[in-house]
């Protein structure tokens, strides 16, 4: 069931409203955009942290989860930078085609693009690890999104969502 976290008259509205008529910007913004996001893993990439890397993306599905499908559109119609790692670009899109046909809308034409797609296999489970697991990354290949696997992404189902 697709929501909106706060209401259309709600206090966070009527101080946003407020701001505005005042030219002040507002330091709140709910959601976040897939662009703020690759923002985000390629910092934690640099910190060697593909757990943070990944929470980043959980947290942004969390997100997307709460939005209507004109701002599902809205926050991955853009194209975001490269994170640095050909392998995140890759999930990226995926996670973009995965969350527009989740809301009914048609892909974003950039997830198309040769750079968004791997050569090889990627088990994102041993990558967090840092070692070989083949029973998750079993687990990763029967059940990871379509939107992942085609691209060479496998990455469990149930890792898409936080708890």
């Amino acid at each position: 069931m697709r929501h909106n976290a706060v209401s259309a008259d709600g206090p966070l509205t009527r101080i946003n409203v407020e701001a505005q008529s005042c030219s002040i910007a507002p330091a709140f913004e709910s959601g976040q955009s897939l662009e703020r996001t690759a923002g985000d893993v390629q910092m934690s990439l640099l910190d060697e942290d593909g757990g943070e890397a990944l929470r980043q993306v959980i947290q942004f599905l969390d997100e997307v989860e709460h939005m209507d499908s004109t701002r599902v559109r809205e926050t991955v119609h853009g194209e975001p930078g490269s994170t640095g790692d050909r392998r995140w670009d890759a999930l990226l899109a995926g996670i973009a085609e995965y969350v527009s046909r989740r809301a009914g809308l048609l892909v974003p034409g950039w997830t198309a693009a040769p750079s968004r797609f791997l050569d090889r296999f990627w088990f994102v489970i041993e990558d967090i690890l840092g070692r070989p697991a083949p029973g998750l990354a079993a687990a990763a290949f029967v059940s990871s999104p379509a939107e992942l696997a085609g691209r060479g992404v496998f990455l469990d189902r149930s890792s898409l969502a936080s708890v």
